[in-house]
């Protein structure tokens, strides 16, 4: 890296200042693949870094946060969008999302940001680790394989046909026999993830548990580069669920290193890597509310439906947030923008997608109770705005009992007061599900 980058620095989903040139370079060096997924089961939608809104004559940054190196009139650049609550927010997110504890204040565990991509790959290093050392209670995963044994002591059952000729000739039967061994492919995956963590996230010797060292000290039979095919025919049994969160974080860590290494500026440039904060607050939402309501009878899902199948125009919707309980549902939105309460923060497209969802549901026999759009909130809804962000009916004039609502949860530094706003939200989610 050169030491005389010129930094821009901005916040995500905010309004800045840039050249109309710049920008459109920025967005040229941006692909989808510099975007760290931290959760496979959340939906992804390819979107710029920048967008240009012409109500308000300004760039408008997106979603990601992270940093892009890039060239512009023949100097080196760094375009870094931190977030614009604050990166203890993140921490605590994320720790919700994997139900792990990321340490705040142990040195090692210090989350600096003085080169590329720092903060965003040691983030990444901790929620392997802890993920791992939470999985691994009862060792790593395993399968049966058939073991033979060409002997004159037998081992398991004899293979009779096998035995004929053996026993005829060397004086020795073939017995067989069923064994588990560790998943090679699953440890393979595992160790190459750790050793590109090594390399590249700053991940440490000093931050790894006894669970990940005894992992990481288990000989690796699969030598060879694991395919995809391998990796999508990985088996987990029950005991082993769990371990699927790890191996497929693991997967993306190796994809993104192979798909950054092929980039032709990762050499010159430095590795381009953002987070998607829309997929780490749909993924928040969703594990919150999950928490608070499956222990009460709620089925919390996400589900893609195909719509207008075999026609010309045939196409997915896939609802963030169902809450389902004696076919009463409840849609809920993940929207991470900007939301102060002012008119313009309104999105008319967020508003007919999730009232399309809720219309899909009815056709389909369900009792729609209500539809909600949710948002981080930059300061908290007092309650004349609550109220003004509450229908009571449907498109605010009809015979319906459904109701519609925008909300939110006030993103704050502190852990205990968004700990009390996140309450606050779930409590205020819990008055409406009356069935």
């Amino acid at each position: 890296m050169q030491s005389d980058i010129c930094t821009i620095k901005v916040r995500d989903c905010s309004y800045i200042d840039i050249e109309a040139n710049m920008a459109i370079v920025i967005n040229n060096c941006f692909i989808s693949t510099n975007v760290f997924r931290v959760s496979p089961s959340v939906a992804s939608d390819e979107q710029p870094l920048l967008s240009y809104s012409h109500t308000h004559k300004k760039w408008l940054t997106g979603r990601y946060i992270g940093k892009l190196y890039f060239e512009y009139n023949g100097k080196p650049h760094c375009f870094e969008v931190q977030p614009r609550f604050g990166n203890a927010n993140i921490l605590i997110l994320l720790e919700e999302i994997f139900n792990i504890k990321l340490a705040h204040n142990t040195s090692e565990y210090k989350l600096y940001d003085n080169s590329d991509n720092e903060l965003l790959k040691k983030i990444i290093s901790i929620i392997w680790v802890k993920t791992l050392s939470k999985i691994n209670i009862h060792g790593l995963p395993k399968h049966k394989v058939e073991k033979l044994n060409k002997s004159s002591t037998v081992r398991g059952k004899i293979a009779i046909k096998r035995s004929v000729l053996p026993i005829y000739k060397e004086k020795y039967v073939v017995s067989k026999r069923i064994e588990k061994e560790v998943d090679s492919t699953i440890v393979a995956i595992l160790k190459k993830a750790y050793i590109i963590l090594c390399k590249d996230y700053s991940l440490t010797e000093s931050m790894l548990s006894d669970a990940v060292k005894e992992v990481i000290r288990v000989p690796c039979y699969n030598k060879k580069v694991i395919t995809t095919n391998q990796f999508q025919k990985i088996k987990y049994g029950a005991i082993y669920a769990n371990y699927k969160e790890i191996v497929d974080f693991s997967w993306h860590i190796i994809q993104h290193k192979k798909q950054s290494s092929m980039h032709e500026m990762a050499d010159t440039m430095g590795d381009a890597l953002f987070l998607d904060m829309a997929e780490i607050w749909e993924k928040y939402l969703f594990t919150i509310l999950k928490k608070c309501f499956a222990p009460r009878g709620w089925h919390v899902y996400s589900q893609q439906y195909r719509i207008y199948q075999n026609i010309g125009f045939e196409r997915s919707i896939i609802p963030d947030i169902i809450l389902e309980k004696d076919g009463h549902v409840v849609v809920l939105d993940a929207k991470y923008k900007r939301m102060t309460g002012h008119f313009s923060d309104y999105d008319r497209t967020d508003f007919f997608q999730l009232h399309t969802y809720g219309s899909y549901m009815e056709s389909h026999n369900k009792k729609l109770i209500g539809l909600g759009l949710i948002y981080p909130l930059s300061e908290r809804f007092d309650k004349e705005k609550l109220d003004k962000n509450f229908a009571k009916n449907l498109y605010g004039d009809s015979t319906s009992n459904t109701w519609f609502k925008v909300d939110g949860i006030c993103l704050k530094d502190s852990h205990h007061q968004l700990t009390e706003q996140k309450d606050d939200f779930l409590r205020r989610v819990e008055s409406l599900l009356l069935i």
